[in-house]
């Protein structure tokens, strides 16, 4: 229970993170540089674990490089690009955080993994619950703005929409092919190319270090870059695609309450009762224990 509790929270910091770094850089940048730093911090690990390295296939380091494109390029530049082009934070964070479902619906055809009645029905609990949480405070916001909502705002939103959801699966694919160590560095490899990419064609390179921005690009660094997505690479080797991106519901509730805390955005009715449905949610869809196997009496 410790470590999807502990992702999610880890998780939910980088939407803080994120608004305190975008202010003193760039944002294609900021994510640029938070890849570039956490593959030191990852040999550095690898070298002091003291474990044969599993590098894997020239296959599984390129699947490694693609996963890295996905979730940390597709996903983490999609919000930032669907932000800065003028969508709604609050929406991008509602329609990016439903994919779970998406997640849930492959995994019949691509893993046979047959989701029932009360699955299905933490599923829906989750998303209706995301939906309040977010949608109270976005409707509040917006009003009768929403019909100005760019267009390509929510084309990059749905790019980061694939980009978790597409992620996620590929990865439960490929997990236990290379070590957790080796298949991060190979991650952040394929994300850098994807943030070089972008900062040359639609950012500016800006960035001023200041102690705000320093102190948050280590917090990406180690909390999120390594701790959060350690977390989520573990899970998805133990556990089922849809059970582990079921988490993710929890991650809009978690942000909105350290919000509350630290720029005292405040909730209302609607976004406690949709909190309590994302937590209704994922107790319907526990996964089952395994019962003990009883050892079979020895032949006398």
């Amino acid at each position: 229970m410790w470590m999807p509790l502990s992702f999610v929270f880890l998780f939910a910091t980088g939407f803080i993170a994120a608004r305190f770094g975008t202010l003193d850089a760039e944002p294609f940048t900021l994510l640029l540089v938070r890849s570039l730093l956490v593959l030191p911090v990852l040999g550095v690990i690898l070298l002091l674990r003291r474990q044969p390295r599993q590098w894997g296939r020239r296959k599984d380091r390129l699947s490694q490089m693609g996963i890295g494109m996905l979730l940390h390029g597709a996903y983490l530049g999609g919000v930032f690009a669907a932000v800065k082009a003028g969508l709604p934070a609050g929406l991008t964070a509602l329609l990016v955080s439903l994919h779970p479902l998406i997640t849930a619906a492959l995994s019949l055809p691509l893993f046979g993994v047959r989701l029932g009645a009360k699955q299905w029905a933490g599923l829906a609990c989750g998303a209706i619950g995301v939906c309040l949480v977010l949608g109270a405070g976005l409707l509040e916001d917006t009003g009768a703005q929403a019909l100005d909502w760019p267009l390509i705002g929510l084309v990059w939103c749905l790019i980061a929409l694939i980009g978790v959801s597409s992620s996620t699966l590929w990865q439960k694919r490929v997990s236990g092919k290379m070590g957790l160590v080796e298949g991060l560095i190979f991650q952040y490899l394929g994300a850098g190319g994807v943030f070089v990419v972008a900062a040359s064609s639609v950012g500016s390179f800006a960035f001023d270090p200041t102690p705000r921005l320093l102190l948050t690009i280590a917090w990406l660094v180690i909390a999120i870059s390594v701790g959060a997505i350690w977390l989520l690479m573990l899970m998805l080797e133990r556990g089922e695609a849809h059970q582990v991106a079921r988490t993710f519901f929890l991650v809009p509730p978690c942000a909105a309450l350290m919000a509350w805390w630290l720029f005292d955005e405040q909730w209302t009715p609607l976004m406690v009762a949709g909190a309590a449905l994302v937590v209704a949610g994922l107790a319907l869809d526990r996964p089952r224990l395994a019962k003990p196997v009883v050892p079979a009496a020895s032949a006398r």
